[in-house]
């Protein structure tokens, strides 16, 4: 058996070629890793965001309720005063009593005075029965 010949030029060629090749991934490697480094600064940055949104929406979350809160015991307190006033059928049966009564027809003490003192005045006259006068009895 033959050895092959050694032939130092082919095996320098063959170094070289392994040596570009490892560069080549080498260069591949560094630069997946600036990439990846990119990647991970970009989500840190996301993730910083995300959070100062989240943070955003738990302060406006609370806000809300409290606004819902005191509307709430706005709302109540209107109830409350609301529940106070007269109905509609309580209204209406005021206005009913307050035409009974009448207050344009009220008269005063020295107005009703006057008034039964004509009518006694016109209750001590005689009367006239067609023509004849007619005595009424008085009783003193």
């Amino acid at each position: 058996m033959a050895m092959p010949d050694y032939n130092p030029t082919d095996q320098s060629h063959i170094v070289a070629d392994l040596n570009s090749r490892v560069r080549s991934l080498e260069n591949k490697y560094n630069i997946l890793t600036e990439r990846l480094l990119v990647i991970n600064q970009n989500m840190i940055q996301e993730y910083k965001k995300l959070m100062e949104e989240m943070r955003n929406i738990s302060k406006d979350s609370k806000t809300t309720r409290m606004n819902i809160a005191s509307t709430q015991e706005v709302v109540k307190d209107v109830v409350k005063e609301l529940s106070i006033f007269a109905k509609k059928d309580q209204i209406k049966m005021l206005e009913k009593y307050i035409d009974m009564i009448n207050i344009l027809k009220l008269v005063t003490d020295e107005q009703l005075e006057e008034r039964l003192e004509s009518f006694k005045l016109d209750l001590n006259k005689p009367k006239t029965k067609r023509g004849v006068k007619v005595a009424r009895k008085q009783s003193d």
